[in-house]
């Protein structure tokens, strides 16, 4: 009787070999596939896309220019935007405050450096821009905007958040989706 069974130490070992069997078919015919297959190619992701290429030409240009006039606003702008589209927030913040110690009063830089500042989390020196700007103009709905978004969310000064939330309201900017977040703001507060 023992003779018709088979033992557990050969299944196992039949089974081993199946699988051994079965992974080599695969491989085999993944390979065969590859080398058929023309569509399927390998990408380098080491070498930068053209246009990674052509930014950074012009971040190089924009450099050299700088260099040579370092009080060249218009370069120093460029350079603060190229690496705001970056992510580089920390690059990008110091370009505009060497645009800010050449033009104190430029509303699109003290803008632009808040919200550089903004993505640094590093809130209250933002709204020391923000409110710089509202300074120059009084009516700046996106400074009062995103000053009651910091105070709201990250400064935790609901009082403060809705007054420049209620601010806008009272300039009725011609912006109907800022009037509707302001007014979500308003309607849901934390």
């Amino acid at each position: 009787m023992s003779n018709s069974m088979i033992s557990p130490r050969s299944m196992q070992k039949s089974v081993a070999l199946m699988a051994l069997v079965c992974l080599t078919a695969i491989f085999i015919s993944s390979l065969w596939n590859r080398v058929q297959d023309p569509s399927i190619t390998v990408v380098s992701r080491s070498a930068p896309s053209s246009q990674e290429q052509a930014m950074m030409s012009e971040v190089s240009a924009l450099m050299a220019e700088v260099e040579r006039n370092p009080e060249n606003v218009e370069a120093l702008t460029e350079l603060a935007h190229i690496f705001m589209l970056m992510q580089a927030w920390e690059r990008s913040f110091a370009f505009w405050k060497r645009v800010l110690a050449l033009e104190p009063e430029n509303k699109m830089a003290l803008n632009q450096a808040g919200f550089t500042l903004f993505q640094q989390e590093r809130y209250v020196e933002a709204v020391d821009y923000f409110e710089t700007l509202l300074k120059l103009d009084e009516n700046s709905h996106r400074s009062l905007f995103n000053l009651g978004i910091i105070f709201k969310y990250y400064l935790d000064d609901q009082d403060k958040a809705e007054k420049y939330f209620h601010r806008i309201l009272e300039i009725n900017p011609d912006d109907q989706q800022l009037i509707e977040r302001v007014k979500s703001e308003l309607d849901n507060p934390l």
